[in-house]
């Protein structure tokens, strides 16, 4: 069952081809597409920074992180709002895939719970878990830092000890409209 829920999430990758809607609908709209691989308009949408230190620590243990029906533009990972945010948490669509080699990590459909403070996600298109605790507001959003969790399943699927509870991976910053 399982594989059968990844090769269908890979053939509409393919099927989409990582990006040929988004640029069908800013023509439409009348704007230039960004380097974008979604575009989907919904009730807002969360950017996602990655910290710099963070950034180079994936790089150096040659693990890429890419956006999953998602859009990106300078540095930024854009996701689209859906849901009620009003229930106290702001669901998303798409996500991130991390990369080492030919070994992926899938961490798609975000939910943003602020009544307990955390992101929440699934794992390989399955299993919710609980991947980042939401920390401090500083300027470049609010710290996202990895759960012992999530932390536990990158060190699994890459085969390191890298990944710690509390590391700060990046910073979200949600936009309503």
């Amino acid at each position: 069952m399982r594989d059968r829920v990844i090769a269908v999430g890979l053939i509409l990758v393919v099927a989409l081809g990582w990006g040929a809607l988004a640029p069908a609908t800013a023509a439409a709209e009348g704007r230039t597409s960004s380097t974008s691989s979604w575009s989907w308009q919904g009730k807002g949408r969360t950017d996602l920074t990655l910290d710099p230190a963070a950034a180079a620590a994936l790089t150096s243990l040659g693990v890429k992180v890419k956006p999953f029906l998602a859009r990106s533009s300078g540095g930024v990972i854009k996701f689209t709002i859906v849901g009620n945010p009003g229930d106290g948490t702001i669901e998303h669509i798409g996500g991130l895939v991390l990369q080492a080699h030919r070994t992926c990590l899938f961490l798609t459909n975000y939910t943003i719970d602020l009544n307990r403070g955390v992101l929440t996600g699934l794992v390989n298109f399955r299993q919710r878990a609980d991947l980042f605790t939401l920390g401090a507001a500083t300027p470049q959003g609010v710290t996202l830092a990895l759960t012992e969790g999530a932390a536990g399943v990158l060190n699994s699927t890459f085969g390191v000890t890298a990944f710690k509870a509390g590391l700060v991976i990046g910073y979200g910053n949600p936009v309503l409209s």
